[in-house]
């Protein structure tokens, strides 16, 4: 075997592997990670379940690469809102927006969420990493309310960490109930979170 076809093998594993992840990813958000089988990845991407086998041995590997993932899905994110917004209550729009957008329009969770929704059910590596993504997402926010502290954008005399707690847990609540209820729910939701944030 040439030194090509060694190359365009090694890309076509690449490929499907990816390709893996990717519909993963997708059936991660609207169905939960149990939501899903090996059997449901190979019939979409005309693969056999050897295949899928062969570069995730068990469905938590799988999960692991979804972490990955999702992991890279929130350092492409957040660091879009940085570079974009014009304040910090501007980062918390964009982000706001975005999940408003993935949930209510696309009907897919957070992959967050979604792996919550099999808590239970999670290996202990899984849950750990799940943890990790929290507490990355938890940190972001958490920087985005001291700085608008320190600048007079947001209320004095506040704690940072537990403002970013309430903030993800209101838009994450707010988007959930909002699927069965309406929008409006969520955009007053958030409204009344912007008023407590700013007042002093």
């Amino acid at each position: 075997m040439n030194t090509k076809t060694v190359t365009a093998a090694n890309t076509k594993l690449i490929n499907t592997r990816q390709q893996i992840v990717e519909y993963s990813a997708d059936m991660l958000r609207a169905n939960g990670f149990e939501g899903f089988s090996y059997l449901d990845i190979s019939r979409h991407l005309g693969i056999t379940k050897a295949s899928v086998h062969h570069h995730f041995p068990k469905k938590v590997d799988l999960g692991l690469a979804l972490c990955d993932w999702t992991q890279d899905w929130f350092e492409q994110g957040l660091s879009h809102f940085d570079a974009r917004a014009t304040s910090n209550w501007n980062k918390l729009e964009r982000y706001v927006r975005a999940a408003m957008k993935h949930s209510l329009n696309e009907h897919k969770l957070c992959p967050i969420s979604a792996f919550y929704s099999d808590l239970n059910k999670l290996p202990d590596s899984i849950k750990e990493r799940v943890k990790a993504l929290d507490d990355y997402e938890l940190d972001w926010v958490t920087a985005v309310m001291q700085d608008g502290i320190d600048n007079d954008e947001f209320a004095p005399n506040q704690d940072p960490r537990a403002l970013a707690s309430l903030f993800i847990f209101s838009c994450k609540g707010a988007l959930y109930y909002a699927r069965l209820h309406g929008k409006d729910l969520f955009h007053q939701t958030m409204k009344q979170f912007e008023h407590l944030l700013k007042s002093s």
